[in-house]
């Protein structure tokens, strides 16, 4: 898959060059923003419209409670683990940040739930964030241990379970892209810690993720049987 190769090959060319925490992670900006590009050159050559992919103006955002669950989130990570980056590093990570997203929101959530929406809302769901938890394997080229690696796998496949029910029930990229900016520059801001704050932080946020999902399957499901209703109409 694009997206993790172009995240392995800057995270080795990052090692390699011995840059600064802050130079590595405009370099990561780098290959992700030339991942993202490719990515928005494939929404455009198909035959679909870039606003069926997600990039239109969101929907339904009263049935997504206000997007105000994934804003809480990014909140307790924020309290919990607080801030121990400063200076030109954090402002390098909120470049890399905005990078990330897009690109991985153009790919995973653009790019992937549309082809796989052609067989089910659920197999586009569902599959897209098993793909978008395991292709964060590549982190291991980065020098993350197979533990912590796994670890984030999971997380990685919840969080694209609940952007993934965000983008068929809205119709739109940008609310997931700003909530996928804002989580990881909060994780960066916080320096990754993993001391018990930020561990309890990180558990009462999973607890949100999951009720959020459930939430949201409940109003996909009541959107998919009016869609399915007015389908059945039509043909007759």
């Amino acid at each position: 898959m694009r997206p993790s190769v172009f995240t392995a090959g800057t995270s080795a060319a990052a090692q390699l060059s011995g840059a600064t925490e802050a130079g590595g992670a405009l370099i990561l900006a780098g290959g992700a923003a030339a991942s993202a590009a490719l990515g928005l050159a494939v929404m455009r050559r198909s035959p679909a419209t870039l606003s069926s992919y997600g990039l239109r103006q969101p929907a339904r955002l009263r049935a997504a409670l206000w997007l105000a669950p994934a804003a809480l989130t990014v909140l307790i990570m924020l309290v919990s683990q607080g801030i121990h980056v400063g200076g030109p590093t954090l402002a390098a990570y909120g470049v890399l940040v905005v990078a990330v997203a897009l690109n991985e929101e153009t790919w995973f959530r653009g790019i992937v739930l549309a082809v796989l929406r052609a067989r089910s809302v659920r197999s586009a769901v569902v599959g897209s964030s098993v793909l978008f938890g395991v292709l964060h394997l590549a982190n291991l080229a980065g020098g993350e241990d197979a533990g912590a690696a796994i670890l984030q796998v999971v997380f990685a496949a919840l969080f694209g379970l609940v952007a993934a029910q965000l983008v068929v029930l809205t119709g739109s990229l940008w609310p997931v892209i700003v909530w996928h900016a804002a989580w990881n520059f909060v994780s960066f801001a916080g320096g990754n810690t993993t001391g018990p704050g930020a561990t309890v932080g990180i558990g009462i946020a999973i607890a949100a993720m999951l009720a959020y999902a459930l939430l949201l399957r409940r109003h996909l499901l009541a959107l998919t049987r009016v869609e399915t209703s007015d389908e059945h109409v039509a043909v007759r």
